[in-house]
C-alpha cells in the first residue's frame, strides 16, 4: 500500500512538473506571437485564441500548484512567507499572470482603458515582468534546467520572447521615410518606457543566471522557527564516499552536527544551510559524479524531509 501510494505521488509531482513547462512554454509562445487586429503582421492570431491560451496557461499553473499541494506534504513550505524567494518568484508570477489574464476581458478592458495603445503598454510591460519572473522560477528550481548550456538555452529562448514584445507599428503611408527605430514601435508616446521595461528584463535574466545569483535566490524569505526535519537514507548512499558530506571530518573543523556549523556565525559561510543543501543534494542527483549511475529522480520534497521520520542529517533545517 505504501509502495503504491509513493508511486502515486511520484507521478503526481511528475505531471505537476510538466504542467508547470507548458505553461512556460505557453508564455513565451504569447510573447513571440503578434495578436491581430493587426493585419498586417506576419502570422496574426486571432484575439480569442490569444485569450484562451492566456486562460489555459493560468489553467496550467493553478493545477501545477494545486497538484504539488496535494501529492507532497512538504511544498505546503513553499506557500509560506518561510518560501526561498525563487518561490516568491513563481508566486509573484500567478499574481502577475491573474493580471495580464482577468483585466484583459473585453468588458473590464474597455471599462479601465479608453485607449487601446495605453492598454496595450501596460500588457506588454507586464508581460515583460511575467517573463522574468518566471524565468526566474524555472532557472533557480534547476528542474528541468540545469547546467550551463540549458540554463543558456533557457535565458535565449526568454530574451527572444521580451525581444518580440517590441512590436513595430504598421505605416498609413508605405512610402514615407523610415522612422527612428523608438518611433516605429506600436506604444506610442509609451514606447520609451516599454524599451526600458524590456531591457531591464533582459539584464535580470542575465543576472539570475549566474551561479551566485542562483544560490542566493534559494535563500528564504524569512528564517523558520521550526525546522524541518531530515531523513537521509545512508543505506542508499553506500557508493558515496562519506567525505563527500561530513567534510568536517577530513579537514578536522570539527565533529558535531552540520547544522551547527552551517547555521553559525561564521563569515566564511556566506550562503545559508537551506540553499547550500539544496544545491549540493540536487546537483548530486541531477549530474552525478562519474561511476555514481544508479542515482534516484529528484520526485519531491517529502522524499527527504520526511514528516514522521525518526533519523535527521545533522539535525533539522
Amino acid at each position: 500500500m505504501i509502495g503504491t501510494s509513493g508511486s502515486l505521488a511520484r507521478i503526481g509531482w511528475e505531471v505537476a512538473q510538466a504542467l508547470g513547462v507548458l505553461a512556460v512554454a505557453g508564455c513565451l509562445f504569447l510573447c513571440v506571437r503578434p495578436v491581430r487586429p493587426r493585419l498586417h503582421a506576419s502570422g496574426p492570431l486571432a484575439l480569442r485564441t490569444h485569450e484562451l491560451v492566456g486562460w489555459l496557461v493560468l489553467l496550467a499553473v493553478v493545477m501545477h500548484v494545486l497538484l504539488l499541494l496535494l501529492v507532497d506534504r512538504t511544498v505546503i513550505e513553499h506557500v509560506k512567507l518561510t518560501a526561498p524567494l525563487y518561490e516568491w518568484a513563481g508566486a509573484l508570477g500567478l499574481l502577475q499572470l491573474l493580471l495580464l489574464t482577468v483585466p484583459s476581458t473585453a468588458v473590464i478592458r474597455r471599462r479601465l482603458w479608453s485607449r487601446h495603445r495605453n492598454f496595450q503598454a501596460l500588457h506588454v510591460g507586464m508581460s515583460c515582468l511575467l517573463v522574468a519572473l518566471v524565468s526566474v522560477h524555472v532557472v533557480t528550481t534547476n528542474r528541468y534546467v540545469h547546467g550551463h548550456l540549458r540554463t543558456a538555452i533557457c535565458v535565449v529562448l526568454s530574451t527572444v520572447a521580451l525581444l518580440a514584445l517590441l512590436r513595430a507599428r504598421v505605416p498609413a503611408d508605405p512610402t514615407q521615410r523610415p522612422l527612428r527605430f523608438i518611433n516605429r514601435l506600436a506604444f506610442g508616446r509609451h514606447s520609451l518606457v516599454v524599451l526600458a521595461i524590456v531591457l531591464v528584463a533582459v539584464v535580470t535574466l542575465l543576472a539570475a543566471a549566474t551561479g551566485g545569483a542562483a544560490l542566493a535566490l534559494r535563500e528564504p524569505l524569512l528564517s523558520r522557527s521550526q525546522p524541518l526535519r531530515l531523513d537521509f537514507p545512508h543505506d542508499k548512499h553506500r557508493a558515496v564516499n562519506c567525505i563527500q558530506c561530513h567534510h568536517n571530518f577530513a579537514d578536522r573543523s570539527g565533529a558535531a552536527a552540520c547544522i551547527s556549523c552551517h547555521r553559525s556565525n561564521r563569515t566564511d559561510l556566506r550562503v545559508g544551510a537551506e540553499a547550500r543543501f539544496h544545491d549540493f543534494c540536487l546537483n548530486c542527483h541531477r549530474d552525478p559524479p562519474p561511476g555514481l549511475l544508479r542515482h534516484g529522480p529528484v520526485t519531491g520534497c517529502d522524499a527527504c524531509h520526511a514528516p514522521t521520520a525518526e533519523k535527521r542529517l545533522g539535525g533539522a533545517l
